[in-house]
């Protein structure tokens, strides 16, 4: 400490003899040295360069920055004060160091740090602050928000500034305090690392789970809880990675990794055999695995007691456990299954929170993995309130014990209200008893200017239509499933949005940003458009929708949204699926599409190729083409990927549950010109499944939560064209698929 004040007296001196206005010092750490950096640099936008500034009148001022003693014992803490003319900012470590320089230019300088591109820094030629005096400590340990890998490559600046001590499983880097991270092998589904089939299953495969009488390996399994020898063999492979990640944090120069998953595979192929079941009939599946993890983490704790194991409560092991308790060196990571979109205390989420409450009770440390995002395509970025019920959902977390948090969010060009979102969720990771709306207001005036009231009421709007219509939106909700509102209310919601535009028509920014917010409800208005999936021909679409409102719609989505994509690393990528979405919608209100004659007077379900996922932009386009019912179909160029296109034509059915797939195969390619209607079988479908259209699964439809109970029988119309499928045709080779049709129980004609 007296080191450091005479650095002052001596950094002081040198400023009263130049007459700088203001100096900032820091300790020697990296975080301490990031810290300061950020702050001169942002004294210096503030004041236009001129770095004047003033503490209760008193000036010149010395900003100091230092890893106090005083927050010994409070993880991340920060802390500010001033006296007379010294302002301390210090922290528990070097991350509350960034922390508090941040707390010091958002609460008291007015900078608002909206996204990793988009900022506000006030001028003022001599910044006055008030004698200063605040401290703070994130109530949450763990707060990670996953961003994907649009995030900006900016080593975690970014997220430390937003007080996050994760971001991306790792990637804040030491200048800025570094990450509370995970180790090898990696943050989550982890099983199949522990016990690698190619080392384990010749000469052991009863370590691997018995499915279907076969014992299986891989990540496509799980191994047996129940195996004697299994909590030895994982904890030498646990040790193995500690010393791997301890030495890759000593040469990055990173704070070393406290956090090592052991987490089951992403399936549903758990153990059957006889001593599996018995423990599951015991204790609960999550009891099967916590007796299996309790044996590592005992061995754990005697040599590494800083160490924690995390694992997950997700898909079988998401119940609460009986009669057994998780080890205090364990962090259950639970994973809600909810209706993102409602109030966590609503009555549709209650199983979600008794769970919640009995894990509670069973373990000391609880994380909650959580989701803003859909992730079947095209769905993700229809936009859903969420964030009017952020407050509810953090304050039962924190009364329920809960003492970390990650979001798995939608990536940033491609999410719904990100902005705010992100902001929300920061912020009350930090306190989650905050005042929520207050919170809201605050942004949305700040990133909207004048549009942000008619903003508000447009996502109120949107959030009754989601009521009223009693919608469940999921992780896994596909596009039709958020289309909850009716033309009326989407005719209110629009009206909103135009009025937000009016009132800032003459500031270009906040006119794009109201566009942004737009983008989602837009995308709900054009995907209307789409021709109805269910077909009696007695089908009235006039409440459904409405051609005006998809038309404007797309107009402005073809105006704004490719601009806003330019500004990331992957901008040729996501503006080759942003103009494939665009082009789809205005193929489909170009046109109309014609009942299928070969089931007509059938009730059936109709899926015209606007409706395909399309994963391979380069090889497959909507094009336009006469010859189709549809009037358009999704083409596949073989010459793009021949070694996947190639005959035969492969299509087929994939049980998402089940894990399951039926292949059918065509080798005989029809010579007629035109096309051609094929069977793909008679499917009962599950929860979830996929219809794929190239042995690559370059074009899948999706089918989720579908209301037909019973079986239907799914017809797919092709059309081949080029040598490779029709002697003597001098057309390109390449694959036309329109549409999918699934008959209910008449005949086929």
């Amino acid at each position: 400490m007296k080191k450091l004040w005479l650095l002052l007296l001596g950094a002081f001196a040198v400023m009263t003899l130049c007459s700088a206005p203001c100096v900032v010092v820091s300790g020697d750490t990296p975080g301490e040295k990031s810290a300061a950096a950020v702050l001169r640099e942002y004294l210096g936008k503030i004041t236009g360069g001129t770095y004047e500034v003033s503490v209760n009148g008193v000036t010149p001022v010395i900003f100091r920055i230092m890893i106090s003693p005083e927050l010994t014992g409070k993880p991340d803490a920060w802390s500010i004060s001033s006296q007379g003319r010294v302002v301390t900012l210090s922290g528990n470590n070097e991350r509350g160091t960034v922390y508090a320089v941040s707390h010091l230019l958002e609460d008291f300088c007015g900078v608002f740090f909206f996204t990793p591109y988009e900022e506000y820094v006030p001028s003022h030629r001599i910044l006055k602050l008030p004698a200063l005096s605040a401290t703070g400590q994130p109530y949450f340990i763990y707060r990670h928000i996953y961003r994907g890998n649009t995030r900006k490559p900016d080593k975690g600046r970014f997220a430390a500034l937003r007080m996050l001590n994760n971001d991306n499983t790792g990637e804040i880097r030491g200048e800025y305090g570094g990450s509370y991270a995970f180790g090898p092998p990696r943050f989550v589904h982890t099983m199949w690392s522990y016990v690698p089939a190619e080392k384990y299953f010749t000469g052991h495969p009863e370590y691997f789970a018995l499915v279907n009488n076969v014992r299986r390996a891989g990540r496509e399994s799980q191994l047996c809880f129940s195996n004697p020898d299994l909590p030895e063999v994982i904890y030498d492979q646990l040790i193995t990675y500690i010393a791997q990640g301890d030495r890759s944090a000593a040469g990055r120069r990173i704070p070393r990794p406290l956090l090592y998953d052991i987490s089951i595979n992403d399936n549903w192929n758990y153990c059957r055999c006889e001593t599996c079941a018995q423990l599951i009939r015991k204790h609960g599946h999550s009891g099967a695995l916590l007796h299996l993890l309790n044996a590592v983490a005992v061995k754990l704790k005697a040599v590494h007691p800083e160490i924690k194991i995390t694992t997950l409560a997700y898909n079988f092991t998401v119940e609460a456990p009986k009669d057994i308790v998780a080890e205090d060196n364990i962090i259950i990571r639970l994973c809600p299954r909810i209706n993102q979109a409602a109030s966590i205390m609503a009555e549709e989420n209650r199983s979600f929170r008794e769970s919640l409450i009995s894990w509670s009770k069973v373990c000391k440390n609880l994380f909650i993995w959580d989701y803003a995002v859909t992730y079947i395509k095209g769905g993700t970025g229809m936009p859903f309130a969420s964030e009017l019920y952020y407050g509810d959902r953090y304050r039962f977390y924190a009364d329920n014990k809960v003492k970390g948090i990650m979001w798995e969010h939608p990536f940033e060009p491609e999410a719904d209200m990100y902005e705010l979102k992100f902001y929300l969720e920061t912020k009350l990771m930090e306190d989650p008893y905050a005042d929520t709306a207050a919170l809201t207001d605050r942004f949305m005036r700040a990133y909207y200017g004048a549009a942000a009231p008619e903003i508000l009421s447009a996502r109120r709007a949107l959030d009754e239509a989601r009521m009223r219509s009693g919608a469940y939106i999921r992780f896994m909700s596909p596009p039709a499933e958020l289309q909850y509102a009716t033309v009326a209310q989407l005719r209110h919601i629009q009206s909103c949005f135009d009025r937000a535009e009016k009132a800032v028509s003459g500031d270009a920014l906040l006119l794009s940003r109201v566009r942004r917010a737009r983008k989602g409800i837009d995308r709900v208005c054009v995907f209307r458009a789409l021709p109805p999936v269910f077909s009696s021909n007695t089908g009235d679409r006039s409440t459904y929708f409405d051609r005006e409102l998809a038309s404007q719609a797309l107009a402005r989505l073809k105006e704004s949204w490719l601009p806003w994509l330019t500004r990331y690393a992957r901008k040729d990528e996501l503006t080759a699926a942003a103009r494939h979405e665009i082009n789809q919608y205005q193929m489909v209100l170009a046109g109309e599409v014609k009942t299928p004659e070969k089931f007509a007077g059938m009730s059936y379900y109709d899926f015209t190729a606007a409706m395909f996922q399309n994963h391979d932009l380069k090889a497959i386009t909507l094009v336009s083409d006469p010859e189709s019912e549809a009037g358009f179909a999704v083409k596949i160029t073989v010459s793009a990927n021949p070694g996947m296109y190639d005959p035969p034509f492969v299509m087929g059915f994939r049980d998402r549950v089940a894990k399951t797939t039926v292949n059918v195969k065509v080798e005989n390619f029809p010579q007629e010109k035109g096309y051609h209607w094929y069977k793909l079988g008679v499917f009962t479908l599950p929860k979830a499944a996929d219809i794929f259209l190239s042995r690559s699964w370059g074009v899948k439809l999706h089918l989720s939560n579908f209301p037909e109970t019973g079986p239907l029988e799914f017809w797919v119309s092709v059309k081949f064209a080029g040598a490779a499928f029709r002697e003597g045709d001098t057309a390109e080779n390449a694959i036309y698929i329109d549409r999918v049709v699934a008959v209910l129980s008449e005949k086929i004609k």
